[in-house]
């Protein structure tokens, strides 16, 4: 016998005993309105840092009202144009300031925002801009991350993350630090049909 199958015999003989999966979800709860999810969602939101704007028809006006005085922008909002061509090369995205683009689902309970795409420019840019713009309308967002796996598919693109409020992290010297590893500032605007 090798040192390897003695290892591997090992780890067998390790393993915890299998169990059943568990069951499916079942909600024991009343539904929710669609006003009480946006109150939700919109309280969550401002929770975990984001500005939340609300707007009925195109919401292009009010992401560029929050886009300021941004002159490195990459937009997947029609209506807005991007001044950063990034093609395949994602050191375009060097000094990105803005970043806008939308989500199919947002979560009440945590203020989250589901972002997939299989660019890898597009998925960049999430993470490296200074101010990221999601827009979201109201009829998708759903109660809970049980809801919103129901309402995605996690194999349709390469890459999705939930993304709620912008970069935060306290475990260097016990510091709040906001934009290390992401943007610093998140701002979700609500589309209202």
């Amino acid at each position: 016998m090798t040192t390897r199958d003695t290892i591997l015999r090992a780890v067998r003989a390790a393993l915890p005993p299998a169990v059943a999966a568990p069951t499916e979800y079942q909600r024991n709860e009343p539904p929710v309105s669609s006003a009480d999810l946006l109150t939700r969602f919109t309280q969550a939101s401002v929770a975990s840092g984001a500005l939340v704007l609300t707007c009925h028809g195109d919401p292009a006006p009010h992401a560029m009202h929050a886009a300021g005085s941004a002159r490195e922008v990459l937009s997947l909002l029609p209506g807005i144009a991007s001044t950063v061509a990034t093609g395949t090369d994602r050191r375009a995205l060097v000094s990105l300031e803005l970043f806008v683009c939308t989500s199919p689902v947002g979560v009440a309970e945590n203020g989250a925002l589901w972002f997939a795409t299989p660019d890898p420019c597009h998925r960049a840019a999430l993470f490296l801009a200074e101010r990221v713009v999601i827009v979201v309308s109201a009829s998708t967002i759903v109660r809970d991350m049980h809801d919103a796996y129901r309402a995605i598919d996690v194999r349709a693109t390469s890459f999705g993350t939930f993304v709620a409020g912008p970069s935060k992290t306290a475990d260097i010297e016990q510091a709040l630090v906001i934009g290390a590893h992401g943007p610093k500032e998140l701002t979700v605007i609500i589309r209202e049909t």
